[in-house]
């Protein structure tokens, strides 16, 4: 019986601290930017390179870059090794994309209808078809593009936009309960 306790004491000591854990963050506020493409050799979204802008040209894409705090917590996963170089993270409370709004502070027509100032763009269902929103894991203007509102060629081609500066507003609240609401100028050419 001594023995069984030793060799599993001694597992526990040498497993100790080896488990792969996951670090844990939680978004505590958001910057929000219009970006354009960089780079895009991979035909892969989440590696897709943008950059900041002010201006669009061909394409309107939005980024939504998180800042974060570290949650600290324990983990005792015995017996796991972790071979990677960097520890997988993850948010803890994401953004709840339902909540997102959208809006500009002058009309534009889309399609041969009118859209008011200050329609959330996410209500309307043809535009919200045209919007494609994912995860990116490249550097964005010293942050990361965490999420990126990319609308389609199509939404594009139908929109007709002055050629002057808008004031966009985007808000939205994540898992816990906070909300954030962030507004920037853009200027279409």
């Amino acid at each position: 019986m001594k023995r069984i306790v030793a060799i599993l004491s001694i597992f526990l000591l040498i497993n100790l601290g080896q488990g792969c854990r996951t670090e844990h963050f939680i978004i505590t506020d958001i910057r929000f930017n219009l970006a354009e493409i960089k780079e895009n050799k991979y035909n892969d979204k989440t590696q897709i390179v943008y950059t900041c802008t002010s201006t669009v040209k061909d394409k309107l894409v939005f980024v939504i870059s998180y800042y974060t705090e570290f949650v600290t917590q324990n983990s005792l996963d015995f017996g796991n090794a972790c071979y990677a170089l960097t520890l997988p993270s993850k948010i803890d409370n994401p953004l709840l994309e339902e909540t997102f709004s959208l809006t500009f502070n002058k009309p534009f027509v889309f399609n041969g209808d009118t859209i008011t100032e200050l329609t959330t763009i996410f209500d309307n269902e043809k535009i919200r078809n045209e919007i494609d929103m994912y995860e990116n894991h490249m550097a964005f203007c010293s942050m990361g593009a965490d999420k990126v509102i990319d609308f389609s060629n199509e939404f594009f081609e139908k929109a007709t936009f002055d050629k002057s500066e808008y004031e966009v507003k985007f808000s939205c609240e994540s898992s816990d309960g906070l909300t954030f609401s962030k507004n920037i100028l853009i200027e279409f050419e």
